[in-house]
């Protein structure tokens, strides 16, 4: 019996349509940003420009023109105000660098006094994370030092009991942990400076990156509402092409995904809004200055999954080192903690369920299997994934389908 592809094709039609659909995204997996921005802006400028026309009576192209030039205005806006902000309380702090180990070395005392059992574990942790060539370095100062102040005999202070030990003995033993906790805290924070300068090349070039993929976003989004109708015809013309099968075996599941998707940027907008509200509150107990400038930057960057908790969280800590020191810089990193743990365990199922119809439960095991499965784009598109296989693809019932129903049609 001969081989006929016509009956082969017909017999695998939708396995080889999907396979080809797969192929076709991986050979796009540079442009997923891009893509995916694209698709944001888009779902975003759509429902504002119906505003125009609804509300404000204007034209549709009026309108969205409109949109953007609000678009560009707030993107203008960010890296007109908010990146020098950023630039300029780094280079504070780099210019207050040796203020700074002032701070930590009188933290470190304050801390001991309270506690004096911790010093030599504290000590301890801080030589083990650096690297052979340091402690050397750091031995032979201490080493001169101990010669310089007369302490020779710091080995045999283990086989002594506290009674044994003299005033001047305890003075010195003093002053040779100083010494320590500063050569320690000097050689930790150069390396991060060392660390931080050495990456600046790097975040400078992802910066402009972004603006270019955020730039183009915009113009393609832009394209795509202002010829819409044509381009929906276009569309809908390949219904008699011979790519007919194609279109009407992906059409509407794609359309399905992008609706879901689109759901799950709405609730990150929510948790967006709740963490820069608990955001705000937590600057002003603290006392920060700038907190709209920061408030700002905590929302732009709540709709980046796990990078933008680091990248929201480091203009803060440089303005609470520049403005009240280590301590206040803590405790911003704390009240960041305990935000993030309210988001991570608290909004983000609770948002999540109510906006895609699935258990806060469920939301909470499939953000932790697509972050540490596929990183970043786990956590932006694993639960609407999750959401459109577990209904869409495997059929199982919604919560509360009727509630779902009329708004896909609107």
């Amino acid at each position: 019996m001969s081989f006929s592809f016509d009956s082969f094709y017909e017999a695998n039609r939708r396995i080889l349509i999907w396979l080809i659909l797969i192929g076709i995204l991986w050979l796009l997996q540079d442009f997923f940003g891009l893509i995916f921005i694209t698709f944001v802006l888009t779902f975003i400028a759509t429902p504002l420009v119906h505003i125009g026309r609804n509300k404000l009576k204007l034209p549709h192209r009026a309108s969205l023109v409109l949109v953007y030039i609000f678009f560009l205005a707030v993107l203008g806006g960010f890296f007109r105000y908010v990146t020098p902000s950023v630039i300029g309380e780094a280079n504070r702090f780099i210019n207050n660098f040796s203020e700074v180990q002032l701070k930590l070395i009188e933290m470190k005392r304050d801390i001991i006094g309270n506690y004096p059992g911790i010093e030599r574990p504290l000590h301890g942790y801080a030589r083990s994370i650096l690297d052979e060539d340091s402690l050397r370095i750091i031995d032979s100062k201490l080493n001169r030092f101990r010669q310089k102040i007369h302490f020779s005999d710091i080995e045999h202070l283990d086989d002594v009991s506290d009674s044994e030990i003299t005033e001047d003995t305890y003075e010195k033993l003093r002053k040779y942990y100083d010494r320590e906790a500063e050569l320690l805290v000097d050689v930790l924070m150069t390396k991060q400076i060392s660390k931080v300068r050495e990456e600046l090349p790097k975040l400078i070039n992802y910066l402009y990156q972004a603006i270019g993929t955020m730039s183009l976003a915009l113009l393609f989004s832009f394209l795509i509402l202002f010829d819409n109708v044509r381009l929906s015809g276009l569309m809908k013309s390949l219904h008699e092409s011979r790519l007919k099968d194609f279109y009407q075996e992906t059409a509407q599941p794609v359309i399905r995904f992008a609706y879901v998707v689109g759901r799950a940027i709405q609730a990150q907008a929510m948790i967006a809004c709740v963490n820069t509200f608990l955001t705000m509150i937590g600057l002003i107990m603290l006392g920060i200055p700038s907190v709209a400038l920061l408030s700002l930057i905590v929302f732009v960057c709540s709709f980046i999954p796990v990078l933008g908790v680091f990248i929201s969280t480091t203009p803060m800590v440089l303005v609470a080192l520049n403005t009240g020191g280590l301590t206040l810089a803590l405790g911003i990193v704390g009240m960041i903690t305990i935000i993030h743990i309210i988001e991570a365990y608290g909004l983000n199922p609770l948002i999540y369920g109510k906006h895609l119809k699935l258990n806060p439960v469920l939301v909470l095991i499939i953000l932790l299997i697509a972050y540490h499965s596929f990183g970043l784009w786990g956590m932006i598109l694993g639960v609407p994934v999750a959401y459109y296989f577990i209904h869409d693809v495997f059929g199982v019932p919604l919560w509360d389908r009727h509630r779902l129903e009329p708004s896909i049609t609107d």
